[in-house]
């Protein structure tokens, strides 16, 4: 009977080992997975216990990679890290705080945590940097240091290089442009047509000009006159404007002409210089005293006018330039001319 049941004890260990084989092995199988799930490093130093831990286990292109850095001590002793922001190399810094000590069972621990991008490079570190650790115990306080060891973070390979002729040819795809990009170019047809139209028309105007300084200051007078009368001033009762306009067209003749300076002038100090010029007549003094002076009235005295007092205006001016400019032809006609040598009788 003790036979039978030693057989049967027996027979209940083993398949109870036999059940717990699975487990045991999946057991192992789970903490190896978890091991290479996260790199761990010692950076201790007598009682300062310096613990790194980072996850990933390998530095992934894809996804931050997370460094811990724990640091242990006696309640007496204060220890302090550096900034470590400038001793990783490979990262990008997201972020990098450290948590307020906390003291249990006479031990002091705080947590330096950081969050790392990774660039594109192959080698990942940190490098060695100091801790510093005071005594408090003593006054002043005892403060020593001591360096930590690089540590380096493993990384995925890179990617194998693919060699020989594509199996499949790749065919061009037309990709419509985004409505940011129409806009885009429209707003740039749109500005280089306002810069063509601006360069043209300032061409334009470089040529009249151009033109106008070959004219005689009669042709000059009147294309001014004409250009005055285009805008149409008086159609839009802007009656001031147009008797400045007026009378600056008279003005400039006369300085073109006669060399009087008559549009900086008012019309007291141009009447008076006329008058001291050979050819002013009288006539003609009373002419521009009249046509000028009722002109201010419109300009500076707020006078009211009308298209006939306008038109009047127009009339008067082209008469004086049209008779001046004539008798202006004739006199440097006859000043030209060679002189005649007087008669003698016989």
């Amino acid at each position: 009977m003790n036979t039978s049941f030693s057989k049967s004890v027996c027979a209940v260990l083993a398949l109870s080992l036999a059940c717990l084989t699975p487990v045991v092995s999946c057991g192992v199988e789970k903490e190896k997975s978890q091991k290479l799930e996260a790199i761990s490093e010692n950076l201790s130093l007598g009682e300062v216990d310096v613990r790194l831990t980072a996850e990933p286990a390998t530095v992934q292109m894809d996804r931050d990679f997370i460094v811990n850095i724990r640091v242990s001590t006696p309640a007496h002793l204060k220890a302090t890290l550096p900034d470590l922001r400038d001793r990783f190399r490979g990262f990008k810094i997201a972020e990098c705080f450290s948590t307020d000590p906390i003291i249990k069972e006479g031990v002091k621990t705080f947590e330096l945590r950081c969050r790392l991008i990774p660039d594109l490079m192959r080698t990942y570190r940190l490098a060695p940097f100091a801790v510093t650790v005071a005594d408090t115990r003593v006054q002043p306080n005892t403060v020593i240091s001591f360096a930590t060891h690089t540590v380096i973070f493993p990384s995925e390979p890179p990617p194998a290089v693919v060699s020989g002729a594509p199996e499949v040819s790749v065919k061009p795809f037309w990709i419509p442009p985004t409505p940011r990009t129409v806009l885009g170019w429209a707003a740039g047809l749109i500005l280089l047509a306002v810069l063509v139209a601006a360069i043209v028309l300032g061409a334009r105007q470089v040529q009249i000009k151009a033109r106008e300084l070959r004219m005689s200051p009669r042709e000059r007078a009147f294309a001014e006159l004409g250009r005055l009368l285009h805008r149409d001033l008086v159609g839009k009762r802007l009656y001031k404007d147009f008797y400045i306009e007026l009378t600056m067209v008279v003005r400039r003749y006369i300085e073109r002409a006669h060399l009087i300076h008559a549009p900086e002038q008012t019309t007291q100090e141009f009447l008076a210089a006329a008058a001291k010029h050979p050819r002013f007549t009288p006539e003609v003094l009373v002419l521009l005293k009249t046509f000028l002076e009722s002109s201010d009235l419109v300009k500076f005295a707020g006078q009211d006018a009308t298209p006939q007092l306008a038109d009047s205006a127009v009339g008067t001016a082209r008469n004086y330039i049209s008779t001046d400019a004539e008798k202006v032809e004739i006199q440097n006609q006859v000043s030209s001319s060679p002189n005649q040598e007087p008669r003698t009788k016989n």
